[in-house]
């Protein structure tokens, strides 16, 4: 995991240093907050009660009019999880359980200038999250949480100088649990960051 982080750190200062001199080198940093947007996460009625979640990172795309972009980053998810019953109520009280993940995605990103400062860029791609850490619980997620997952991503960053504000769409390309059926995590998630 050491050898991976120096690796991503060499590679991004290689590419701020290329950036200063070829426009067509970005590099930038973001930081995020995802809200969910289901929260029954198995056919056992898993149930997300609350969930606060962030990321942050670096990218660097290349490109002029289309951009391919890679990034490295660090991800948490700390939530209330409980098990639903029929009638609505809970089967127990409420496990808060924290998530930590590497974050890697890879996009298409376009470009469309609207003035010489604003700009708008659409994207998709996927996230890759390796698993790093599942807080200890009680109801057994340190467990049976999947170790990798696969997040498809579209939406759109507004471009105001070296100021990028964002929003985009994340669905879950796998499941929560390694161990039985269940439901995809979807989020909405709004940024913040900057471009060199």
């Amino acid at each position: 995991m050491k050898k991976i982080v120096l690796y991503v750190s060499f590679l991004l200062a290689f590419l701020s240093g290329a950036a200063q001199s070829q426009n067509w080198y970005q590099v930038g940093f973001k930081i995020s907050a995802s809200f969910p947007t289901n929260r029954m996460y198995s056919v056992d009625n898993d149930y997300l009660i609350s969930l606060t979640a962030a990321d942050f990172g670096a990218f660097f795309r290349a490109g002029k009019y289309v951009y391919g972009e890679v990034g490295f980053g660090y991800a948490f998810y700390k939530g209330d999880y409980t098990v639903k019953l029929a009638d609505g109520s809970n089967l127990f009280e409420p496990a808060r359980v924290e998530l930590r993940h590497l974050q890697i995605p890879v996009k298409a990103v376009g470009n469309v200038p609207l003035t010489r400062t604003l700009s708008l860029l659409p994207f998709a791609g996927i996230i890759w999250q390796p698993l790093v850490k599942v807080t200890g619980n009680d109801i057994g997620y340190n467990k049976n949480t999947l170790k990798q997952s696969v997040l498809f991503t579209s939406g759109l960053d507004f471009k105001l100088g070296p100021i990028v504000l964002g929003v985009n769409y994340r669905y879950s390309l796998t499941r929560f649990f390694q161990n039985k059926e269940g439901k995809h995590p979807q989020y909405v998630n709004v940024c913040v960051g900057f471009q060199l």
